[in-house]
């Protein structure tokens, strides 16, 4: 123990006392005996004892702790474990918004015994916060949480002040960040007193923070006299993006274009503002038709058709027709949606097919066929079980490929191939060399793709289970 340093909270030990060998005592030495052993149980009294149950690590870090209103900053989490990750449980904050924005890992080391393979990580996520009030922002503890075991992260404060207000220009909607707008109107051309839907869109960091709506004068003097109504904002978080809704009546004709709308953000990375306009759109308004009573027909109905007869025929050729655009509307709808929103289990079979052939002309090192791999299972679990984007572990491919092709056997399968991945990824990184598994990896992958990209995950065309 000699030269190495025992660090307390109360620094009250100097290093020679506490790493002084036992052996025979010096002269006086009961003396000093006793006293290395009252100094020894003196630490052990004063060391933090963690509560039962508490025995994950959870660190919570960020960049800067000084931050403004309106702007998103990253708060990376980290918590080392096993195979699987720990669920976070976020706090609830007042004065902001916080959410999981990315779900990464790192392996730290593996273990083998016979074919099974255990690997640690230091699992991370990236959560996005974005303040919405100026003042101090305390950030209580993160709780992270696996079967049974538990761990919570330091809290964090953060110092939140506003945009400066110099320099602020009249289009300021309290954005921090780059941003792009455009607008856009539809339907392009309406009749008068027809209802029009406007929107301008704001794409980029500097979303996030435009709770403000922008000043519309200049649309509501155009000639067409349009009567302006707010509509809820349309917000994503991930990719940011916010559009303001307005819905437009205009009750005179014409044709005109709906001017461009200045907007500014602040940007921090150069300490100025910067002013955006969005494009300008044009609107089409045309007259209602006139009545004109000379198109009605007076005419007497022809001899023989009674008002009975007249009013059957006209409810029996309504109800045909009705059926046939019925129909006809359905199946032009049941084409649309198909386009639009095709099945997670069909767009994860077509994203395996493509895999398949990827994989089986991947010719490189063994380390790239790995990644490509793992990266064809993240992508896949995502379009079949709407996991997040983000690193898997072999027990995560095992659970979500199960559930994206309802076969617990490709679960297995799939599991056992990222173990693989790790093992060749983690002879790379840190034995110098290859691990001898990447022969038939890419091999073995592929056949994997091609059975996700058939339906119901059938083997068909394989008869043994070549590389497991």
């Amino acid at each position: 123990m000699t030269g190495e340093r025992i660090v307390n909270r109360s620094r009250l030990y100097s290093p020679t006392t506490l790493t002084r060998p036992f052996g025979p005592p010096s002269p006086g030495g009961r003396g000093d005996a006793i006293g290395v052993f009252a100094r020894l149980l003196l630490m052990l009294l004063l060391a933090p004892s963690p509560a039962h149950g508490q025995d994950l690590t959870v660190r919570a870090r960020v960049r800067s702790e000084k931050i403004l209103t309106g702007q998103g900053i990253d708060v990376f989490v980290d918590v080392p474990a096993r195979d699987r990750r720990p669920k976070l449980e976020l706090p609830a904050l007042r004065g902001a918004r916080m959410w999981v924005a990315e779900e990464t890992f790192r392996p730290t080391g593996m273990t083998a015994i016979g074919g099974a393979t255990a690997s640690d990580n230091v699992f991370t996520t990236r959560l996005r916060l974005v303040a919405t009030a100026p003042g101090r922002l305390d950030v209580p503890p993160i709780v992270a949480a696996i079967d049974g075991r538990s761990g919570k992260s330091a809290p964090l404060r953060l110092t939140v002040e506003n945009p400066p207000i110099a320099g602020r220009p009249p289009g300021f909607l309290g954005g921090v960040g780059e941003f792009a707008a455009t607008a856009e109107v539809a339907p392009g051309r309406v009749r008068v007193g027809q209802e029009a839907i406007y929107r301008i869109r704001i794409e980029g960091p500097g979303a996030r923070g435009m709770t403000t709506r922008p000043a519309l004068d200049r649309l509501r003097g155009l000639p067409i006299d349009p009567r302006i109504t707010e509509r809820p904002d349309e917000t994503v978080d991930e990719p940011p993006s916010r559009a303001f809704v307005y819905r437009i009546r205009p009750m005179k004709a014409g044709e005109v274009v709906l001017p461009p709308v200045p907007i500014a953000s602040y940007d921090p990375r150069i300490g100025r503002y910067l002013t955006r306009a969005s494009n300008g759109v044009r609107l089409t308004v045309v007259d209602a038709p006139a009545y004109d009573p000379d198109d009605l027909d007076y005419r007497a109905p022809a001899p023989g058709a009674s008002p009975a007869r007249i009013v059957a025929t006209t409810a029996a050729v309504a109800v045909a027709l009705a059926a046939v655009g019925l129909l006809i509307a359905r199946r032009r709808l049941g084409r649309w949606f198909r386009v639009r929103f095709p099945g997670r289990r069909r767009a994860a079979r077509s994203f395996a097919r493509e895999s398949a052939r990827r994989l089986g002309a991947h010719e490189g090192p063994e380390d790239e066929a790995a990644r490509a791999v793992l990266d064809a299972l993240v992508e896949y679990a995502r379009l079949g079980a709407g996991r997040p984007p983000g690193a898997l572990t072999p027990e995560e491919a095992r659970a979500t490929i199960a559930t994206a092709s309802g076969s617990d056997e490709l679960g297995d399968r799939a599991a056992e191939t990222a173990a693989r991945c790790d093992e060749i990824l983690f002879a790379a990184r840190h034995a110098g060399g290859a691990s001898g598994e990447g022969g038939r990896l890419a091999i073995d992958a592929r056949e994997l793709f091609e059975a996700l990209g058939r339906p119901g995950g059938r083997w068909g065309g394989i008869s043994g289970k070549s590389g497991w």
